[in-house]
């Protein structure tokens, strides 16, 4: 078993999916009331997205989404903002997309 095997295991990966839907529940409740800043709530997602990306990395291989870079600095930039907000959602999915297939092809072989 490879390293980025073991690394994205489910019991591995669900904890950082599971704190996103959380906290992803809290700052949609924000952005929709407009009452408070959301910018706390973003940071703490900010820290869980890194955290995956920390897990899904190996010496062989990094598990990212496209311009995963470019699009993180957005979201880092503009913590207050709904379109942040929106841009860390997606990579969330799109993390959880290439964990299942990278996971498909892992268990295929």
């Amino acid at each position: 078993m490879s390293t980025l095997q073991r690394s994205i295991e489910k019991e591995k990966i669900m904890p950082f999916f599971v704190l996103w839907t959380k906290l992803e529940e809290e700052i949609g409740i924000i952005h929709t009331s407009k009452r408070t800043d959301a910018s706390l709530f973003m940071k703490q997602g900010i820290s869980v997205y890194k955290a995956l990306l920390e897990q899904c990395s190996s010496e062989e291989e990094t598990l990212e989404p496209l311009n995963n870079d470019e699009r993180l600095h957005f979201v880092e930039s503009y913590t207050s903002t709904y379109a942040a907000f929106r841009q860390l959602q997606e990579l969330f999915i799109e993390m959880q997309k290439k964990v299942a297939a990278k996971r498909a092809i892992l268990n295929r072989l």
